[in-house]
This record gives structure tokens, C-alpha cells and sequence, in this order.
């Protein structure tokens, strides 16, 4: 992590070329989670319908590197960069990911429901305004 590379936004959606299973979801919740405590991201990600909607936010370098792995990571298909953009403050402070079957984790982790029932969701960000379309 450089202390000097600008904090930027990077938001994309893509589709996958297979289905993720629940727990196949949880799997990647907990690599996402991991990865962007190790380097300072935050943001957000939407899986539904075989689809993903991703916004990272953090430092240039780190974005670039996520970025990087991510179109060329073979379960994607149809990357789309919807936006990059320097930001000063970030829209997610907290990492959330939304996925199907979301009430099996209510119902199997309800310690999971405790510790992010106070997360604010910035829903002005701009990939609200996509999704809605």
C-alpha cells in the first residue's frame, strides 16, 4: 500500500460463467473479506442472477492490482468498468456483500445479522442509480 497513491473508486458489473453455490457465496464473502482488510479496500458487492456488481474503493495502487486480477480472473465474463474515479472520501466505509440466499445466513449466522445491522448504505452512490434502471 503506497501513502501517497490517490484514493479512487472503481465500479463495474460483470456476469459469471458459472453458477455460485451459498456456500460457494460464503467462500468468497470470507476471501473478499480477508483481501480487503489486507489492503485497506472498501466497497461494495452485488451477486444476483449469475451477475456482479462491484464498487472498490482505496488506494491507485491497490485498485489497479484488484482490478488487474479481476479481468483476468476466468469466472468473469462481459466485464464492464462503469467508472473510475478519484474520490476524496469513501462511499463505504464498511465491506458489505448482497447475495442470493442471503436469509440462510440470517438463519445459520445471526451473529453475522448483529454485526453489520448498523451499516449505512450510501444509496445515492451511482450504481444504485444503475441498478434501479
Amino acid at each position: 500500500m503506497n501513502k501517497n497513491s490517490p484514493l479512487i473508486s472503481l465500479c463495474y458489473t460483470s456476469n459469471t460463467t458459472e453458477e455460485i453455490s451459498f456456500l460457494g457465496s460464503l467462500r468468497l464473502l470470507a476471501h473478499s473479506f480477508l483481501n480487503n482488510q489486507k489492503y485497506n479496500i472498501t466497497g461494495l458487492l452485488i451477486y444476483k442472477n449469475n451477475q456482479f456488481a462491484q464498487v472498490i474503493e482505496g488506494d491507485e495502487d491497490a485498485i489497479e492490482r484488484i482490478w488487474s486480477k479481476i479481468q483476468r480472473d476466468t469466472r468473469h465474463k462481459d466485464i464492464q468498468l462503469l467508472s473510475k474515479e478519484p474520490i476524496v472520501h469513501r462511499s463505504f466505509t464498511k465491506w458489505s456483500m448482497l447475495f442470493p440466499e442471503s436469509d440462510k445466513v440470517v438463519e445459520y449466522f445471526p451473529d453475522m445479522v448483529e454485526a453489520v445491522k448498523d451499516l449505512e448504505m450510501p444509496v445515492n452512490h451511482p450504481l444504485f442509480k444503475i441498478l434501479a434502471k
